[in-house]
């Protein structure tokens, strides 16, 4: 369970500073400075939504897998809306200018991830299916550690 929550936050953390990529009245970022907070922001994500899979599948026995209904409760319920929170605070960070398209174009894939995930919760278990795949591999092409890993 701990992968599909991982790869679900994860893809969906890399979303985070796009479109606008930062507020107006802040100095943007040097990018090593960004990966930095970026990747702490999707830190602390991936702790959360960790922390709320493993409770939420704490009544499973070893051997045993959540049941399609409880994973798509748990995507729509815990894992979606974590990550839009994420977005929303990478949002807010100050992107280095020069990568601003570089980051929107990321952050847009994201997006149409997550209308992937909201149309069908657990497209993410389909095998050759991660909506998130190519934005993932962006991030970490970007240089984010957290953000982008599966």
């Amino acid at each position: 369970m701990r992968k599909y929550a991982c790869a679900t936050v994860i893809a969906l953390l890399a979303t985070g500073a796009g479109a606008g990529c930062g507020g107006d009245e802040e100095e943007p970022l040097s990018k090593a400075e960004y990966i930095k907070q970026v990747d702490a922001i999707c830190e602390k994500f991936g702790d959360m939504i960790d922390k709320e899979a493993e409770e939420a599948f704490a009544d499973l026995g070893p051997d045993e897998e959540p049941s399609e209904e409880q994973l798509t409760t748990f995507v729509e319920d815990i894992a979606k809306p974590n990550v839009e929170d994420q977005l929303s605070e990478l949002r807010d960070l100050p992107a280095p200018e020069a990568d601003e398209d570089e980051l929107n174009g990321v952050y847009d894939d994201v997006e149409t991830a997550l209308a992937k995930i909201e149309d069908d919760p657990l497209v993410i278990l389909e095998e050759g299916e991660d909506p998130f795949e190519e934005p993932n591999d962006a991030a970490r092409a970007y240089g984010f550690k957290e953000c982008g890993e599966s």
